[in-house]
Parts: structure tokens; C-alpha cells; sequence
């Protein structure tokens, strides 16, 4: 059964004795180190005062992390996000943590999973308690290559081919995402991931607000606001991919995940072996890309694959 747990500032958390910012909620029976785990998850630095209602300027963060516990490997899927004052007036969040173990992942993967309706709990204004049903966990797949999300807030579609490229490359190195808060990143990620293979998907960790890697664990894909250190200490690595959202101009490299991410066909070419559960989301036939329509100049990024 999936596990999760809910941790917010409160008058009174679910252990004996705990107030302020504490566990109020997790499924009965869940291991102390689970808990410690997932406390330790919960963290958010805002980048300007909730206090002063710049909500907007303060992403919800989303996040997959991979560990092992007990002896035993599990996906930890995470929503934590600012809320309203809590109830001594002071800048509140809520953190919302699903543990996932192998059997349960469905194909689609983690960025899919995270943007189903319902899936995360966004506010919370219940009494401490131990949660005693299951959660469900919805089975699934991506519905076709075709990186849309990609194509209208980059300009080209391909930029998700180069993620999911640079991923099936060198899987241990992680990539740069720069963000502006308006910029909503799940959509990216699920559309990258979907031109993953299948059983290589929930290897992918990553971060929709990135400031620092938890220990024991990993993050590939790493989605920065432009003014984080993490940033910095890359600056001029090329073996680190950079995409900037800013202005990522038109991909040059011809690859052909790229190709997938354009046409939404031909993924199984890709990897020779059709799956009847992959869907043709195909574009319309127009092979150019937006930055190509719109006649933009190319920008640059730190690495072109």
C-alpha cells in the first residue's frame, strides 16, 4: 500500500507534545525513519514574503526522489507549497509526501503521476488523525510524444527531446532548467519523460523548484530560478545541459527524440519496441517550429546536444 503524510504548521501535530510546523497526518503504520524521512523533506525557502501576498512569486514545489529504506526501494513524490498565515499569524506551508514502492509505479512516471487530479492534498484544516485508507494510486501513460507544453512556452517542442536525450546519454548527470514563476514546469517534465523509455522513467528525480539535493539521494533534473547558487556553480561546466526558458531559441540539435518531440510520431522507431499503451498525440503537419513561424533569432544555453 501507498504511504503518505502530510506535515503543516498546526496547534497541535499528531505525535504527543509536537505543535507549529509537525506531522499532522500519515498512513497507520509507517516506519519512524519513514516519518523522519519525509519531515526532513519538507522544507521551503519562499523567494519573497508570503506575508506580503507574493504568492505568485513563490512556485509550489514538485519532486521525486529515490531511496532506500529498510533495505527496500522507494519513490518519495512530493507537493509542498505556501499557504495562508498559520494560526499565530505567521508564513505557513504545506507538504504533501506519497511513498511509492516498485510494483505500484505506473509507466507514465513520477511528473505524470504529480499532475493528476486529486493526487496531492493542497490544504489542510482537519485535526491531527492516522490515515486509515489506502491511497489510490492512479495507472497510466503518457498519451503521445507531441511536446505541446514545450512548443508554447519554448518556442519548440524539441527542447523536450534534448532532455529526455541528454537523460538516456548519460544518465547520472543532471540537468538545468531556468525558470520564471509563471512558468508551469510539471507539464515539461511529463512530456521530456514520456520520451524516455518506458522502464527507465521513475530513474528520473528532479525538482520543480531547486535549491539543494536531500542527502542519500539524487536529482536530475533541476528546475532553477536564474538567481540560485546552484546555477552559479555550474556556470561554464559544458558537461551540464542548461536550458534556459527565457529564451531557449530554436533547438539545432536533429536527434531523433527531437524528431519525436516535433511530430508526436515514431517513438517505437526510436527505441524498437512498439508498445500498444504509447498513443499518437500527432501535431498538425507543420514541420517548423514555433521560433521557425515566429521568424525568432536562436538563443543559447550552456550545452546543445
Amino acid at each position: 500500500m501507498a504511504e503518505e503524510l502530510i506535515y503543516t504548521s498546526a496547534e497541535k501535530g499528531l505525535r504527543a507534545g509536537t505543535s507549529g510546523f509537525s506531522t499532522v497526518a500519515h498512513t497507520r503504520g509507517m516506519r519512524q525513519d519513514a516519518i523522519q524521512l519525509l519531515e526532513s523533506l519538507s522544507a521551503y525557502r519562499a523567494s519573497n514574503p508570503v506575508s506580503r501576498n507574493h504568492s505568485a512569486q513563490n512556485p509550489v514545489t514538485y519532486s521525486h526522489y529515490r531511496f532506500t529504506l529498510g533495505g527496500e526501494n522507494i519513490s518519495v513524490l512530493s507537493r509542498i507549497a505556501p499557504l495562508a498565515a498559520d494560526h499565530t499569524q505567521r508564513a505557513n506551508k504545506i507538504a504533501h509526501h506519497v511513498v511509492l514502492r516498485d510494483h505500484e509505479l505506473p509507466e507514465a512516471g513520477p511528473a505524470w503521476l504529480a499532475r493528476q487530479p486529486g493526487f496531492f492534498i493542497t490544504s489542510w484544516n482537519e485535526s491531527p488523525r492516522v490515515i486509515e485508507e489506502p491511497k489510490e494510486i492512479p495507472q497510466g501513460n503518457s498519451e503521445g510524444t507531441y511536446a505541446a507544453s514545450w512548443d508554447e512556452t519554448a518556442g519548440d517542442a524539441g527542447w523536450a527531446g534534448v532532455l529526455a536525450q541528454a537523460f538516456e546519454t548519460a544518465p547520472r548527470n543532471p540537468a538545468y532548467i531556468v525558470f520564471e514563476p509563471h512558468i508551469e514546469l510539471l507539464p515539461l517534465l511529463e512530456e521530456a519523460a514520456a520520451l524516455v523509455r518506458p522502464k527507465h522513467r521513475w530513474r528520473i528525480t528532479f525538482n520543480t523548484f531547486f535549491q539543494q539535493v536531500p542527502p542519500h539521494t539524487t536529482c536530475l533534473w533541476r528546475c532553477c530560478r536564474p538567481e540560485e547558487d546552484a546555477l552559479r556553480r555550474i556556470r561554464g561546466r559544458r558537461e551540464y545541459l542548461v536550458i534556459d526558458l527565457r529564451n531557449p531559441g530554436t533547438c539545432s540539435k536533429r536527434s531523433s527524440l527531437v524528431r519525436c518531440a516535433r511530430e508526436g510520431t515514431g517513438l517505437e522507431n526510436v527505441y524498437r519496441a512498439a508498445s500498444p499503451s504509447h498513443g499518437n498525440r500527432t501535431k498538425p503537419q507543420d514541420n517548423k517550429t514555433s521560433a521557425e513561424r515566429k521568424d525568432q533569432p536562436p538563443g543559447s544555453t550552456n550545452r546543445r546536444i
